[in-house]
């Protein structure tokens, strides 16, 4: 199996075989693989019109996405699936390493039939996105408080467009938002994850446009002290990849993402947020928002 290493330049490669598959899952895109790149390498391959994504980590491979476009029920499409799965154990080392991840859940019983074991990985959390602009209700209560002494206090506040010039500000207020993530917990896994996102967030940055992320931020007093960014993932479908702002700064979180979700409202009809990443309190702060519906994705091997 010839083996290509991914790029930037790989990218029209990527969309034109995302555009094919029909998910409401986060990773089926670009940038939130190559945001990863400093952790693992990554390749591709096509195998009979199917593209092919591979992270390699150590010795190790595994596929953070099935194939391109996947097929429920589809002869060629398992055949391709086994493939890359043989492939994966051949050459590891671990072979407890050959996995393929984010797969959706309508496709789980297709492949436990074909002699595949499923293990759930994660759940996104999926918002209308007009919900999120009118926080009505009183089970928006809170959020709207948030939001209201934001405004107040700063009242002439915007979301304005990144650029260029904040690529320098974004890592750094990045830094200072881990460091008093880090001094209110002792967790080792926690830390880590803040520590192991900090060049994620660096590459998404400094790659926006290349990567095809939309990003805005937040600047007070001439300072940046919130930034967004995402990408879209289908016509109807906005992705969050990363959402960081100044932890002192009372209602800024909230003002930030629904001014960013008033600017999508005209385009797209849901909003994807990611998943919790196994956080209580990242968990919390997304089910307050009530999510329209849980996207459960698997591990299949």
């Amino acid at each position: 199996m010839q083996l290509h290493s991914l790029t930037l330049k790989d990218k029209p490669i990527f969309d034109a075989y995302a555009d094919r598959t029909c998910t409401r899952l986060s990773n089926y895109a670009f940038a939130p693989i190559y945001v990863w790149r400093e952790h693992f390498q990554f390749y591709w391959t096509l195998l009979t019109d199917y593209l092919c994504i591979f992270a390699k980590q150590g010795d190790d491979y595994f596929m953070p996405i099935l194939p391109m476009p996947y097929k429920i029920e589809n002869r060629d499409y398992l055949s391709v699936v086994r493939e890359v799965s043989q492939f994966m154990l051949a050459s590891n080392r671990n072979p407890h390493i050959a996995r393929i991840e984010n797969v959706p859940q309508e496709m789980i019983s297709s492949f436990e039939k074909n002699g595949f074991r499923a293990t759930l990985k994660e759940t996104e959390y999926l918002y209308e996105t007009e919900v999120l602009v009118g926080l009505r209700g009183d089970r928006y209560k809170q959020q709207r408080h948030a939001y209201n002494v934001f405004v107040t206090e700063y009242p002439s506040a915007k979301l304005c467009p990144y650029t260029t010039a904040d690529q320098n500000a974004c890592p750094a207020l990045y830094d200072r938002w881990c460091e008093m993530r880090s001094e209110k917990s002792d967790d080792p896994i926690y830390n880590a994850m803040l520590n192991d996102s900090r060049s994620a967030h660096r590459i998404g940055v400094s790659h926006a446009d290349a990567l095809g992320l939309i990003g805005r931020v937040v600047c007070l007093d001439g300072e940046i002290r919130g930034y967004t960014f995402g990408y879209p993932l289908n016509v109807e479908t906005f992705c969050v990849l990363f959402e960081i702002t100044d932890l002192d700064i009372k209602g800024l979180a909230q003002f930030i993402y629904r001014e960013f979700c008033k600017e999508l409202m005209g385009s797209y009809k849901w909003i994807n947020a990611m998943d919790d990443s196994g956080l209580e309190n990242l968990k919390r702060v997304k089910r307050s928002y009530h999510p329209i519906q849980l996207l459960p994705s698997y591990n299949i091997a």
